[in-house]
């Protein structure tokens, strides 16, 4: 691991570097094959998986990313997800049908009927 002082309130403290930090310190530009030479350079062994690895696992869990074109799922909560399936469960015109019914109903109660 390579060490690297951290100067906080005028007092060194030592932090490790991880191959981890290391990968991730460096621009996302910057290809897998460019980044295990500057590792080979500081002494580190890395693959090329492992960095591919690390970038993929640092975008999801909210790392830094590039723009990606959305599914269409964002903004869904899990009650959308699960009226959905329900849906294709009882079929089209069966959940139509219930829907309506809610509907009828609520607006009876609006009324005050």
């Amino acid at each position: 691991m390579l060490t690297v002082f951290d100067y906080e309130g005028g007092m060194a403290s030592k932090k490790k570097l991880t191959k981890t930090d290391f990968v991730r310190s460096l621009p996302s530009t910057m290809s897998a094959k460019e980044i295990v030479e500057k590792a080979k350079a500081k002494g580190m062994t890395i693959s090329e998986q492992y960095v591919y690895t690390i970038r993929t696992n640092s975008r999801r869990k909210g790392g830094a990313s590039k723009s990606r074109r959305t599914s269409g799922r964002q903004g869904r909560t899990s009650s959308e997800t699960t009226f959905r399936k329900m849906i294709f469960d009882l079929g089209v015109e069966r959940a139509r049908a219930l829907v309506d019914e809610v509907d009828a109903k609520v607006q009876a109660l609006i009324a005050g009927r």
